[in-house]
């Protein structure tokens, strides 16, 4: 029963948020109303733990269905992103690159439509000035990669000129609903415990900002994921150089969606392989030669300009300068000294991957919380990457990387003075969250710096094959069929005996 009435909390939370007012009208009250989210969120995941697995994985589905269902009712009110997607899809479906000019180019304005530039009417509707239009920073050109300007035709396509905001919340939720059954996957085949599904499946992040506010950022999500899946073989089939690749290709492509995910290369080398850094080498090939044809066409057509507003951004939010670190600026640092600590701070997590090599979806998961605390950025839908990464993980202590962002972003929206203030308590808070939780873990045997995952290996004794830790198996092992990798809860664990 609490499982059910925590999650009934999240949807009736999903509902109110999606059918509120936009956030310069509710303003405070939305950021309350994720607070209240956040807290059935850590409700209903301890309590999945409680339940039969088996249980507990259908009633987690079933929740996360019904919340982005009633996610699609509203349009999105704490973002203007999708409006962009929009116009790039019908821009390259009328045979347009989406590099070539931004949408305020006076050879694009016949594309113009009374959605995304609505009359006087509606933009006093908006509250917003005569000739407004939906889309953000119209005077530039776009800022997305090929792989995202690819899924805009596709959902452009779907939907056609008519489509409207529900076309992609409703392309969202189907992509943010594949992610799950791709965590199902991935848990499955990395012997993991699938009640660790509803880290990510409940998150309020997901549901809100890939389903209500149409974030493109799913997408990337659900290729990091697919990459996890593909990562290891099936049972009694062998590695190969083709899976590498494919790990690379899918890493690649959710890069070519949103920049992040290019890290997550790094971590291959924490795959259960017996040569870690030739499959590095193919990985990071396949993803770079993916690269170089999404751009290809790109760079045919438009040149240079395939940046878009991507140095612009960069300077906007102030990454060129080093004022977006903040968390080094609560050091006392500033411009190059806080860009470099912050260099060293990312370098560092990856060096510790590369040489400690924990397993892969911790790795993975590690490098990402690293890249968002480093760079406190003011979208916190970037860190609901490393939510997904976690769940695979066995690893909470992300999910505080991603609560920590919103009021930041609030504080951003709604003109807060003491902003920078308040992304510095809460970032850092996050960051003493993850430390304590490595801590704990280190204390409680949990992190030995051996890779792990499901991969076969052939007992020298027995000859017969075990799931699970594959690193240095230096003795002969007796293997009980009955052993299974055990719920470890949001706590840690060890085997258990299936009765």
């Amino acid at each position: 029963m609490s499982f059910v009435a925590a999650a009934a909390v999240g949807v009736a939370c999903s509902l109110l948020l999606a059918s509120g007012g936009p956030i310069l009208h509710a303003r405070w009250t939305l950021l309350l109303e994720l607070g209240v989210w956040a807290l059935a969120w850590l409700a209903a995941s301890v309590a999945a733990f409680r339940l039969p697995r088996r249980a507990a994985v259908v009633l987690v589905v079933g929740a996360a269905i019904a919340m982005r269902a009633v996610a699609l009712v509203g349009t999105p009110n704490t973002s203007d992103d999708l409006y962009r997607y929009a116009w790039d899809g019908r821009v390259q479906a009328h045979g347009i690159d989406p590099y070539a000019a931004p949408p305020l180019a006076p050879e694009l304005t016949g594309l113009r439509d009374p959605w995304l530039w609505p009359n006087a009417a509606g933009c006093a509707a908006l509250n917003r000035p005569p000739a407004c239009t939906r889309i953000n920073r119209p005077a530039e050109r776009t800022i997305y990669p090929p792989v995202a300007e690819a899924w805009f035709v596709v959902v452009h396509g779907l939907g056609g000129d008519g489509a409207r905001d529900r076309a992609w919340q409703a392309a969202g939720m189907a992509l943010d609903l594949a992610t799950i059954g791709l965590l199902l996957l991935a848990l499955r085949k990395w012997h993991r415990d699938a009640r660790w599904v509803v880290l990510y499946a409940l998150c309020p992040a997901a549901a809100f900002e890939f389903v209500h506010n149409g974030h493109v950022d799913g997408l990337a999500v659900a290729l990091t994921v697919g990459a996890f899946v593909v990562a290891l073989p099936s049972e009694g089939r062998k590695e190969s150089a083709s899976r590498d690749i494919a790990v690379g290709l899918l890493i690649g492509a959710a890069a070519l969606v949103k920049l992040y995910p290019a890290v997550l290369v790094v971590a291959v080398v924490c795959l259960p392989r017996a040569r870690p850094w030739p499959s590095l080498v193919r990985a990071s090939g396949a993803a770079a030669a993916l690269t170089a044809v999404a751009y290809a066409p790109h760079v045919l057509a438009v040149g240079p300009r395939v940046l878009g507003y991507l140095p612009g951004y960069l300077r906007e939010e102030h990454y060129t300068g080093g004022g977006r670190f903040l968390l080094a600026g609560a050091l006392g640092l500033h411009g190059a000294a806080a860009s470099v600590l912050a260099a060293v701070a990312l370098a560092s997590t990856i060096g510790w991957v590369a040489l400690r090599r924990p397993d892969a979806p911790r790795a993975a998961a590690a490098i990402l919380v690293a890249l968002v605390l480093v760079t406190t950025p003011v979208q916190p839908w970037y860190a609901v990457a490393a939510v997904a990464l976690a769940s695979i993980a066995e690893w909470p202590a992300p999910a505080a990387v991603v609560v920590a962002g919103y009021p930041y972003y609030f504080a951003v929206i709604l003109d807060y003075r003491h902003g920078v203030g308040l992304a510095r308590v809460c970032y850092g808070s996050a960051l003493l969250i993850v430390i304590a939780g490595a801590v704990w873990r280190r204390l409680r045997g949990l992190d030995t710096g051996e890779v792990e995952g499901p991969a076969a290996v052939e007992a020298p004794v027995t000859g017969r094959t075990v799931p699970g830790r594959v690193d240095r198996p230096t003795a002969a092992v007796e293997v009980d069929e009955r052993l299974e990798p055990a719920g470890r809860g949001l706590g840690g664990g060890a085997l258990q005996h299936r009765p």
